[in-house]
């Protein structure tokens, strides 16, 4: 297969508007992540916080990731401000992040090459804070005699959620419709659509996006993920399914901790195959040579990651590839900050790695913004790429007992604790990327530095 060329690179995150800003919180080891407010969740916290965990219709954590003080400019697109205004911010966050892209891509404005361009987006099918406005109405009408009948009080009415701004019908399809929305706002291809691979979806759509180019279907692709979730919704969903670290510590890579922070934002990609960026003098961020997915299906639990399938899309990227997993200086893990799935996770390095003889250097940006979600392989993606191109591996912060052991492939020495200069090595720098979800959707990405 062709190498894929990243021409483009965009992002919202935590405390970072663009890949600038996230590369300085990087470098100067912050941890954007705060508990949550009465703005982002609509209601006092207090109000459904209990520490203790497993208590129903109770949240027992409030740490999270979140965008703040961003502001949307509507008359930047070409879509009528007003329906614009009536979107979620799953679309405007996207919108946004699909301009940046292609303006540093540098065909802002090219009709003849934006015309000829797709996009994949991960989304998340779980409702958001203008979805809930859309279906307000419906859950009053289906609840309120219910609990009305309940509480034996005839004069019961739920409150009604704010409506500043009438909700477009669009946002009742929160999960289908964004790709639609930036293809048309800036006049691109037909070909886009969204997809939720869980926590894996970022590279599911990088790795579908490079098909369209492959196939020569599309001569360039936008391709990423979001994550913009009803903020209670998902503090009730993780809280329920016991996700959160019920002593407080999300240390990614660390012993102590146990649970993950949930974060939201959006990164994109804009890619090119490799031989047209090379012809047309596009600047190479750098390239993508290889990636590779896998499905454990059915397992011990949804929940829970299995060695199996994750080692088999390692083996998968590597054969696409063509290299030698000891070709890789550096990989950024995925992760999350729960005891299984970072052991899991440095079992199958452990597995993998070990018997091809390689010991790469690790790290992971969690433990800076928390887990996006869908969209925490575009977290992973614009670090790995930044640091290639600065030739610094940033700190992974606030790990004091390191995961893995002295004899093992992945020890505490090659978790990149404090600022490292990029190995000089190999005659190419070589990074990979790991991302797996619920249900086993397995994905590991590697990079090549640009040109």
């Amino acid at each position: 297969m062709e190498k894929i060329a990243i021409i483009g690179l965009s992002c919202l995150f935590p405390d970072a508007k663009n890949p600038e800003e996230f590369w300085q919180n990087l470098t100067e080891e912050k941890d954007s992540t705060s508990s949550v407010t009465v703005a982002e969740l609509g209601v006092d916290p207090a109000v459904f916080y209990d520490p203790i965990k497993g208590q129903p219709e109770k949240i027992y954590f409030l740490k999270g990731g979140f965008v703040r003080n961003f502001k949307f400019d509507p008359s930047e697109y070409n879509l009528p401000a007003e329906f614009v205004h009536s979107l979620d911010n799953t679309f405007k966050w996207s919108l946004y992040a699909a301009k940046q892209a292609i303006q540093q891509s540098g065909y802002w404005g090219n009709q003849s090459v934006l015309s000829k361009c797709g996009v994949i987006l991960g989304t998340l099918a779980l409702p958001t804070k203008t979805s809930n406005q859309l279906f307000s109405p419906i859950y009053q009408q289906t609840i309120e005699p219910a609990i009305s009948e309940l509480l034996q009080e005839p004069d019961f009415h739920l409150a009604a959620l704010p409506t500043a701004t009438k909700a477009s019908p669009y946002n009742a399809m929160i999960s289908g419709l964004p790709a639609a929305v930036i293809s048309q706002a800036m006049g691109l291809s037909g070909i886009h659509f969204c997809m939720d691979a869980a926590c894996s979806s970022s590279f599911y759509a990088i790795k579908m996006a490079c098909h369209y180019l492959w196939s020569r279907k599309a001569n360039v692709m936008l391709a990423g993920a979001i994550s913009c979730t009803d903020p209670l919704f998902l503090r009730m969903l993780f809280s329920g399914i016991q996700g959160y670290p019920e002593n407080g510590i999300s240390r990614p890579l660390d012993k102590s901790s146990r649970g993950l922070i949930t974060s939201e934002g959006v990164g994109m990609v804009m890619l090119k195959r490799h031989s047209d960026a090379v012809r047309d003098g596009d600047r190479i961020l750098a390239t993508i040579c290889g990636s590779g997915l896998s499905n454990d299906g059915k397992g011990k639990h949804i929940l829970s990651p299995s060695t199996k399938g994750q080692t088999l899309a390692f083996d998968r990227a590597y054969t696409e590839a063509q290299l030698n997993p000891q070709a890789i200086d550096y990989m950024e893990c995925h992760a999350t900050g729960t005891l299984l799935g970072d052991n899991t996770e440095f079992n199958s390095i452990e597995s993998f790695f070990g018997q091809h003889q390689a010991s790469p250097l690790v790290g992971s940006a969690k433990s800076n913004v928390g887990h996006l979600l869908v969209a925490a392989g575009m977290v992973s993606l614009t670090k790995t790429v930044l640091s290639m191109s600065h030739g610094v591996i940033p700190a992974t912060i606030n790990v004091a007992e390191p995961l893995g052991s002295e004899s093992s492939v992945i020890s505490a020495k090659n978790i990149t604790t404090k600022a490292t200069k990029w190995p000089s090595n190999q005659p190419k720098k070589h990074a990979a990327l790991s991302a797996f979800g619920f249900g086993g959707t397995n994905s590991h990405l590697i990079l090549e530095q640009g040109e």
